[in-house]
């Protein structure tokens, strides 16, 4: 038989020597350290990805002011097209531009170019105003996902402390 001072495993146990919670306690302990800094780390990896998505939000709404400057660019493009075949138009006619019908043409055109860019520079901004909404959403968001991870792992913490303190007596 080994050199053990105690005849077997039970008697060993129940004796306090080597079979005690104290390993038990450690390993305890351990475990709660390292379920802290795992919480610790998901807390931030939260925070991380709110602030990716954030971003990728705010960058959407970048996206959205270029397309609403194209639109209004090729709308003006469009615009002056019609307007040169109006006065082309005009001109082979032979009537006189300055009697009225000609000019509060071209004036219409003109002015329905201006409301439909004015159209197109409000529901950009509509859009823009939703995507910098979305990006503080969801960065509060982040933050509270954030803050109730550190708490639960303060509170698991605290709790394997407790049963620690218990086990070791």
């Amino acid at each position: 038989m080994a050199n053990s001072m105690y005849a077997n495993d039970a008697q060993a146990s129940t004796s306090g020597g080597g079979g005690g919670y104290g390993g038990y306690a450690a390993a305890s302990g351990l475990g709660a350290i390292m379920g802290f800094k795992a919480s610790q780390a998901a807390a931030k990896q939260a925070r991380l990805t709110a602030e990716y998505n954030a971003k990728v939000a705010e960058n959407e709404r970048i996206l959205l002011q270029r397309s609403a400057r194209d639109e209004q660019a090729r709308l003006r493009q469009g615009s002056d097209k019609l307007i040169s075949a109006q006065r082309v138009a005009a001109a082979k006619s032979g009537v006189v531009t300055g009697t009225g019908s000609n000019l509060l043409a071209l004036r219409d055109t003109y002015m329905n170019t201006e409301m439909d860019a004015i159209a197109i520079r409000y529901a950009s901004s509509i859009q823009e105003q939703a995507k910098t909404a979305q990006a503080a959403m969801i960065r509060a968001e982040g933050a509270s996902r954030s803050s109730a991870i550190k708490t639960q792992a303060y509170a698991n913490l605290l709790e394997s402390g407790a049963k620690t303190a218990t086990l070791m007596g």
